[in-house]
């Protein structure tokens, strides 16, 4: 196959299969010849990226990261989208043996922000704390002068737990819990926007939608720079 690029997914698998739903629905496609060429790598024994990152596993998720742009680089993918924020911990190691451009999901959707809206923003971030304490957001916000509004400790334990317990585990959105969570950020803080950086709250956002144009979806941008790259190659 010529012309295509990688999807390293399985982190999870749920959220890759919104990514590529995602793909299609916005390829604008009347017979097959039309869709995009891609490679799913559904990754799903990769070990847990959170856990690496706080050392309560010593199972690094790298070299599974490793194996597989190495195999892309290897079938000449044109680039590599990677349906996981906190896999983007790794993206600097990622890139130094790339042989093709790897989109930054988290950059791309703090560009999304500034790009709707001038002047000074305050933008939250509904993440894993992997990708909270690792800071890529943060430092991405802050680089654009803004202001980056993260979730206070009982609020995060309750991101953690619709993250892995209701959706990891149990495949279980309910939109209460899922829109309050966004509402206290977005309306109790008075955020300009919400930055769902986590691919299971984009699970949550295709199921129970909070219907508002400051909800940022990370992986919704993403999905959107890499059809516009595909038709563009």
């Amino acid at each position: 196959m010529k012309d295509f690029f990688g999807i390293l997914g399985g982190m999870g698998t749920m959220a890759t299969e919104n990514f590529v739903r995602t793909l299609d629905r916005l390829t604008e496609a009347h017979s097959d010849q039309n869709f995009l060429n891609y490679l799913v790598f559904n990754h799903a024994c990769i070990p847990d990226r959170t856990a690496y990152i706080f050392d309560r596993t010593k199972d690094n998720p790298l070299p599974f990261l490793k194996e597989d742009i190495q195999q892309l680089n290897s079938l000449s993918a044109d680039f590599v989208v990677i349906t996981c924020n906190t896999a983007h911990y790794f993206l600097p190691e990622l890139t130094a043996i790339a042989k093709m451009p790897i989109l930054n999901m988290p950059s791309l959707a703090v560009q999304a922000c500034k790009k709707r809206t001038a002047g000074t923003l305050k933008i939250s971030i509904l993440a894993t704390d992997g990708t909270i304490a690792s800071g890529l957001y943060q430092e991405k916000i802050s680089a654009q002068s803004d202001q980056a509004i993260i979730p206070d400790k009982e609020l995060q334990i309750q991101v953690m737990k619709f993250i892995y317990q209701d959706i990891k585990q149990n495949n279980r959105i309910e939109a209460d819990k899922y829109h309050h969570l966004v509402e206290k950020l977005l309306i109790k803080q008075k955020c300009d926007y919400v930055i769902l950086g986590c691919t299971e709250f984009s699970v949550a956002q295709e199921r129970e939608p909070y219907i508002s144009d400051r909800v940022i979806d990370a992986q919704q941008v993403l999905a959107n720079t890499a059809v516009s790259m595909a038709k563009n190659s």
